[in-house]
């Protein structure tokens, strides 16, 4: 199978180097990595590297994972033959049995796999971990903040999944060339993989969620601190987004979206800057009330 990775990076050089030793030792027949207008000395750096599967898009502006991995598809889809498309953040890095476990794979019917991601500990990554249902009702959502068993996969076996996390997500080359509008570039960050997954559910696509592949997510979560705090409006905003692009469709019911906001309200004691903090959430609930899209931080 002819494969493609896709990598979107932007001012973590030092762990861009490392997610390039990783993914350049694996047969990819091509590597494209999206320089989202890093100002650090990315640029130079890729310019650097001898290597002739190596395409890298320089943008010359942030546009957010949303944007880069847009620009990437859409970049793979009308440049480059290929049948499967591996995507992943700079700070992901494929293990080396990687490319060996996909090929073991039966893909018939199947438009997208979701990998396994841990950390450098060998914990599962939970915002990258894919649902194989979603909670909808009261109920469901409180049994799910309780205990999400149920609702993930258990990494005991191959079954269907219904999201997808742009890091570790593999999709077809066809279905991508079809969708890559569903990528909704205008969240900037967070939840545009979770949206593009949905398109395709509601379009009759279905994934596997495959524990035999694997990736490291470099990540450090310190409690329930989120850095840098203008982080917390995206993650606000584009959850009461859904409803311009689904209607009342979306992938998280009413009573889903309002008890993330309320856990994001809940954890303001956790943060170091408290006052900037409240107020990126607030602009966050107003902007996407109004449909305020964008890069707005």
């Amino acid at each position: 199978m002819n494969t493609t990775a896709l990598i979107v990076t932007f001012n973590r050089l030092d762990k861009l180097k490392n997610c390039w030793l990783s993914t350049s030792m694996l047969p990819f027949d091509n590597i494209v990595v999206v320089n989202n207008c890093s100002t650090d000395d990315t640029a130079t750096w890729l310019e650097s590297i001898e290597d002739s599967r190596l395409s890298v898009l320089s943008l010359t502006e942030n546009t957010g994972g949303a944007g880069g991995f847009r620009k990437g598809v859409e970049y793979i889809t009308s440049q480059i033959k290929t049948e499967w498309i591996f995507m992943y953040d700079d700070d992901a890095y494929p293990t080396p049995d990687l490319l060996k476990n996909f090929q073991d794979f039966t893909l018939d019917g199947i438009s997208a796999l979701s990998c396994r991601v841990i950390d450098a500990n060998g914990i599962d990554c939970k915002m990258n971990k894919p649902f194989v249902k979603l909670p909808k009702t009261l109920w469901e959502n409180v049994k799910y903040f309780l205990n999400p068993q149920g609702f993930i996969p258990d990494n005991k076996k191959v079954e269907s999944c219904v999201t997808l996390s742009f890091v570790g997500t593999i999709v077809r080359q066809d279905v991508m060339r079809t969708a890559s509008h569903y990528i909704h570039d205008d969240l900037f960050l967070y939840y545009d993989d979770v949206y593009f997954s949905h398109h395709l559910i509601l379009n009759g696509h279905k994934f596997l969620y495959a524990p035999q592949l694997k990736f490291i997510h470099d990540i450090s979560i310190t409690g329930n601190s989120i850095t840098p705090v203008w982080k917390v409006y995206y993650l606000v905003r584009n959850l009461l987004l859904a409803k311009t692009y689904f209607k009342c469709n979306g992938p998280y019911s009413a009573i889903g979206v309002t008890l993330r906001i309320v856990k994001v309200f809940s954890i303001v004691s956790k943060q170091d800057n408290k006052f900037s903090y409240l107020k990126y959430i607030i602009r966050g609930v107003v902007d996407g009330v109004f449909s305020k899209s964008g890069k707005r931080h």
